[in-house]
């Protein structure tokens, strides 16, 4: 009777030494090798989905299993190494798929400290299902030498024979479609951990949870345009103007959006409004003065120090003066976007960069 209490628990044991089995015979070199890769790859992902199974149909689920089963999943995932070795599959999605699991981990147990409960939802099932036969597949990529096989390994030939002969387009979109179900699930998560925590925090007011998710939108926005301000700082210290220009124009629309979204969701916080003003400063008073002052060094560092702090000066005073005086219908002056824009369009041109008319148009 114990033996069966513990079934489900051999089997999600035995996953993770499959796992080590497939690390040991990889890299393969021959066709040998590789169909019983395939093989011990089979049978661990038909153990990922027999454990639960029988464990939910005997009524056997154990704090052990609780613990050994996510486990195993996360040692399951590993399998991406070999075939990174292997040269089956890039870096990159690697990376965005290792990340969006320790990420749920993270999330996981910082949701289990404070007592709330994160299932695996639609989205992960079908990570699940997706990633574990494109794995399979991709195996089956790896050119290797042929060798007499026994009999009951031709079959798994075969279909490694089949699976080699497609073209690389399709592997690409396999691999594609994997990654951008992966980064659906992690969205679905987060989405879920938010919600489950802003519930807590409105002691369970659906209602007042949606207003503080809604806070969240336009908050967001404005984060990623403070982003765009730093990197364009950066790029324009390194001279790298066109991409500067580029970050500050989308940190220009971006500026734009947050306040639409904020009256459109009605999401207003102290904490937006502090954000917003920060980013202003950063994108349309510093990026800028720092794109004036390395555009201006052709001419000499003392018109390009006074040119880069006059027009900083200049917005910081703006956004300043916009600050204590609010929103309003009535607007004085040239808004500090379309002044910044203004910039760092004349700093890329060829007619506009020179020294005097540069000048002017700071000025």
């Amino acid at each position: 009777m114990k033996s069966n209490r513990q079934l489900a628990n051999w089997i999600t044991l035995s996953r993770i030494l499959g796992v080590g089995f497939i690390f040991w015979l990889t890299p393969f070199q021959t066709n040998l090798w590789q169909a019983w890769v395939v093989l011990i790859y089979t049978f661990v992902c038909v153990t990922d989905f027999v454990d639960g199974y029988l464990a939910r149909r005997l009524k056997i689920v154990s704090d052990v299993g609780k613990i050994l089963d996510p486990l195993a999943d996360k040692i399951l995932i590993l399998v991406f190494l070999p075939l990174l070795q292997m040269q089956a599959i890039t870096a990159f999605p690697i990376f965005l798929i290792l990340a969006r699991e320790f990420i749920v981990m993270a999330l996981r147990v910082f949701a289990a400290k404070n007592g709330l409960i994160m299932g695996a939802g639609f989205s992960g099932k079908l990570k699940t299902l997706i990633t574990l036969p494109v794995c399979g597949i991709l195996f089956g990529r790896i050119p290797v030498l042929d060798v007499p096989l026994p009999a009951y390994l031709v079959p798994i030939n075969l279909l490694r024979s089949w699976v080699f002969g497609w073209p690389s387009w399709i592997f690409d979109g396999l691999i594609w479609v994997m990654v951008g179900v992966t980064l659906w699930s992690l969205a679905d998560y987060l989405c879920s951990f938010l919600w489950q925590s802003y519930l807590r925090r409105s002691d369970g007011d659906p209602k007042r949870a949606k207003q503080k998710l809604r806070l969240l939108i336009p908050n967001a926005v404005t984060f990623v345009n403070l982003c765009c301000g730093v990197l364009a700082v950066i790029y324009a210290w390194f001279n790298l103007f066109h991409s500067a220009v580029l970050l500050v124009l989308l940190g220009t629309l971006l500026d734009a959006l947050d306040g639409k979204l904020a009256r459109r969701l009605n999401a207003f916080s102290k904490f937006g409004a502090k954000l917003d003003s920060k980013a202003d400063y950063v994108n349309f008073g510093i990026a800028p003065a720092v794109v004036v002052f390395q555009r201006s060094m052709l001419y000499g560092w003392p018109l390009a120090l006074f040119l880069g702090l006059v027009y900083y000066g200049a917005v910081h005073y703006r956004l300043r003066r916009f600050d204590q005086s609010g929103h309003s219908d009535y607007f004085e002056g040239v808004p500090s976007p379309v002044g910044a824009g203004l910039v760092v369009l004349a700093a890329i041109s060829t007619y506009l960069s020179t020294a005097w008319v540069f000048s002017g148009i700071v000025i």
